[in-house]
């Protein structure tokens, strides 16, 4: 089966004619014939756009290998990672962040801040840091995260301090 037969296969099982299929893709109707007949090829932004718009799995357009649908994402964080292209740490950070109680967000907020208005005043200069607690790029994730943790303890600490005084 070539590209144009999984087209056309494609296009029938969504139920679409070839002018609404093409609508969907900013192409016409004659240029769908085209591709099922075997007398066009759809060029590589034409595929990129028919799986894009359609949820297909390039592979399977392509050479018919594997599934024709990419799965679909069983959350609306893992369809924001497929959207962004999060790596899996940054899936992970989101997912952390968005679980926390709306206070500790807020408190992630304001050392985000005060770090900004540090650096805005020159009181950290950047090309001249102070000494990090280790080599901070020699630690591993697990360790970076365990500093991070008690930054925040500290942090979360100090405003309860100033809360009860």
């Amino acid at each position: 089966m070539d590209v144009g037969s999984r087209i056309k296969r494609l296009r029938k099982e969504l139920d679409l004619t070839q002018t609404e299929f093409a609508a969907r893709i900013g192409s016409v109707q004659n240029t769908v014939t085209g591709y099922e007949s075997g007398r066009r090829n759809p060029s590589a932004p034409v595929i990129s756009l028919i799986c894009r718009e359609f949820n297909v799995r390039e592979e399977w357009l392509r050479d018919g290998t594997g599934e024709m649908f990419k799965a679909a994402p069983s959350s609306a964080l893992d369809a924001l990672a497929e959207e962004y292209g999060l790596s899996n740490a940054a899936y992970v950070m989101v997912e952390k962040f968005v679980n926390l109680k709306p206070e500790a967000q807020e408190t992630i907020f304001n050392y985000v801040r005060e770090v900004a208005t540090a650096f805005q005043s020159g009181e950290i200069c950047p090309a001249a840091p102070a000494a990090p607690p280790a080599d901070f790029s020699k630690l591993s994730v697990d360790e970076k995260v365990e500093l991070y943790r008690r930054e925040l303890e500290r942090e979360e600490e100090a405003a309860a301090k100033s809360e009860v005084s």
